[in-house]
């Protein structure tokens, strides 16, 4: 598609038509405000766009254009938009009149009848083209289905305004519009061969998955969230529940809401982690100390009848060894079995009441002997256990003493704080506040396979994703940029910009111009320093891009129109402005660098030869060179002296009262 002609309609129905060459360069040379700027806003409107935005600067609109036309040729076809500007205040107007054919007439006023709308417009156009049906542009928000490349989308890559032109942070037109940059990198890869039709469909389902985990995620942090609340409250009820007696040791989360209900009755128990109420620690130890007092008396008993029972042995053994030694006389006598038992040992003489015979005495001595040797046996035995009762004893002594202890310590306390003695009131208050908070208590449990969902969710859409990162579109990505890298690099060089040599590539990432030096290590366009490197990274780009267009047959306008490029080879822009009619010297002499202003346009002369017919530029500009060439590329002589886009004499007319 290029620009046959603008056209433009006063409420008489005269007509203003500018006529541009196809597949050629042509060039609106002319002073400030004559409407060269709003050559691109006309394009813009009339090709489906409701904004308007003609004449702003110029002030040159107001009543006096009935219709804003453009005459287009898309291969064997021609096309024929006009829209009305907005009516009253309004700043959008969305209705026009479209024909098309073989060969169109520019129609009389008088024939013009809205018939279409901006969307038909953008429809008709697209169609024409040869854009195809796609979902090349992500969703605009979840949930929605991709959009669809159109011909408002090749827009990007075919305005250059003058603030654009040598931009160094911009490098497309309207990309810094949020509404319409939204979409200008899924456009940029669709016009360079990337078929992301499949890739978006894989994009809303990942979405979906994304937004159902997201959903579980919440739902499981919710229950989270509140296990924990309730974890703490029963927590907190357990702790009091400490204090005063109804609980003795720590309680594990997971037993909490169990022991709540043992506390009031609703599950019987013999866990040792409550006690009775009634048994309060003081009274345990109490009750601990008095039987310690018990056990010591009764060892202290049985040790003092221990040794009571030593010492009689000990005065048996004394008494018989007394006695044994007395018997033991008889052994001076000699021990004849025909003395006589009657006879005195000592005279001889015959006794009246005869004394035991040796025989009985040696064996009474004996039994005494026997009776000595068994408790000189067994005392050992006998001392042992002493001992070992001995032992026992003191430690009965000391486990008393610490009881003694504790129990003085409690009392201690309870005397201090009366807390112990209303013991029994606060736990059965604190049975009775249990009670009420597990009837208001509604447990947290997990939902049935919340957690697998989870899990799966995520399995699902790591797999999409890797899916998703197919080699296949940046495969065709890379392949289309390095197409790019290989021109813009030769024409770097060719336009002398300050990192020639280097490979010049389109970052589609930052959507800029990069100069690279080695891996990892670019030069961006914003900081190449100066507007004419800016102006050179735009240059060729934008011819880079239709050359990759028109080569590879992409639905995408064969034309380009730049606005004042060669402002940026001046050293101001009111010196610039001032060039009226100017010729290579009057430009020398203010300060113009001309040899870069002809380098600038021998390339676009250069790239639209080498492209012929494919790529027709449009350029308006305040230079006039005086070279042939670009005198040739001249559509009207400059508009100074009262020439414009608008007749001088329709400005002077006085405007309707009203526009219909």
């Amino acid at each position: 598609m290029q620009v046959r002609a603008i056209v433009l309609y006063n409420y008489k129905g005269e007509k203003r038509i500018l006529p541009f060459k196809l597949g050629q360069v042509n060039i609106i040379t002319g002073e400030s405000e004559t409407g060269k700027s709003s050559i691109i806003n006309i394009l813009d409107y009339c090709t489906g766009r409701s904004s308007f935005k003609m004449f702003k600067a110029e002030g040159v609109n107001i009543g006096v254009v009935a219709w804003y036309a453009v005459h287009l040729q898309i291969g064997n076809m021609q096309v024929f938009i006009a829209k009305p500007p907005p009516k009253g205040n309004s700043k959008t107007q969305s209705e026009g009149y479209i024909k098309d054919g073989e060969s169109v007439q520019l129609p009389e006023i008088q024939d013009i009848k809205l018939n279409t709308n901006d969307d038909g417009i953008d429809a008709r156009l697209s169609n024409l083209l040869g854009i195809a049906p796609n979902k090349a542009l992500s969703p605009s928000r979840a949930g929605q289905d991709p959009g669809q490349a159109s011909l408002k989308h090749t827009k990007y890559f075919l305005f250059q305004g003058q603030n654009l032109v040598s931009n160094p942070e911009m490098l497309f037109w309207r990309q810094n519009d949020a509404k319409a940059g939204r979409h200008l990198s899924d456009s940029l890869y669709y016009f360079l061969g990337a078929d992301q039709d499949e890739r978006w469909e894989k994009e809303k389902k990942l979405q979906s998955y994304q937004q159902l985990l997201q959903k579980y995620e919440t739902r499981h942090r919710v229950i989270e969230l509140r296990r924990a609340t309730q974890n703490q409250s029963m927590r907190t009820m357990l702790l009091q529940a400490q204090q005063v007696g109804l609980v003795a040791n720590q309680v594990p989360d997971d037993e909490m809401l169990s022991l709540l209900r043992i506390l009031i009755g609703e599950v019987p128990t013999t866990d040792s982690n409550t006690v009775i109420i009634a048994n309060s620690p003081l009274e345990e130890e109490r009750r601990r100390a008095q039987e310690l007092n018990r056990d010591f008396r009764d060892k202290l008993r049985e040790i003092d009848e221990m040794k009571e029972f030593r010492r009689e042995a000990e005065t048996f053994s004394s008494a018989t060894q007394q006695h044994a030694d007395r018997l033991r006389a008889v052994e001076v006598f000699t021990k004849d079995e025909n003395t006589h038992e009657e006879l005195c040992p000592l005279c001889s003489q015959t006794m009246d009441t005869p004394p035991p015979t040796v025989a009985m005495l040696t064996a009474s001595l004996v039994r005494m002997q026997n009776g000595q040797n068994g408790v000189r046996r067994e005392r050992p035995q006998l001392e042992q256990q002493i001992t070992e009762l001995e032992n026992q004893l003191e430690d009965l002594r000391e486990a008393r003493r610490l009881a003694e202890e504790r129990v003085k310590a409690l009392q201690q306390e309870q005397d201090a704080s009366g807390r112990l003695r209303d013991l029994e009131l606060r736990a059965a208050r604190m049975i009775g506040r249990i009670e009420e908070y597990l009837k208001s208590l509604e447990l947290v449990t997990d939902e049935t396979g919340l957690a697998d969902s989870i899990t799966n969710g995520k399995k699902k859409i790591e797999a999409l994703k890797a899916d998703m990162g197919s080699e296949d579109v940046k495969q065709a990505i890379d392949a289309s940029l390095t197409l790019l890298t290989g021109a813009m690099t030769r024409w770097a060089t060719e336009l002398k910009m300050r990192y020639q040599g280097l490979p010049h590539q389109l970052d589609l990432y930052n959507m800029t111009v990069a100069a690279v030096r080695g891996p990892g290590n670019s030069i961006t366009m914003e900081n190449m320093g100066g507007g004419s490197n800016a102006l050179g990274c735009h240059l060729i780009a934008l011819v880079a891009l239709h050359r990759f267009f028109i080569r590879y047959n992409k639905p995408v306008p064969g034309f380009i129109v730049l606005d004042q490029p060669s402002q940026v080879y001046f050293p101001s822009l009111q010196e610039y402005r001032n060039m009226l009619e100017g010729s290579n010297q009057e430009m020398t002499n203010l300060g113009g660098d001309v040899g870069a202003v002809q380098r600038m346009f021998k390339y676009l002369f250069d790239r639209v030869k080498e492209l012929s017919p494919n790529l027709q530029i449009i350029v308006t500009e305040h230079a006039n060179l005086d070279t042939p060439e670009y005198q040739q590329a001249l559509v009207e002589n400059p508009w100074v002296g009262g020439r414009g886009l608008i007749p001088h004499e329709w400005i002077k007319e006085v405007p309707p009262a009203e526009i219909e």
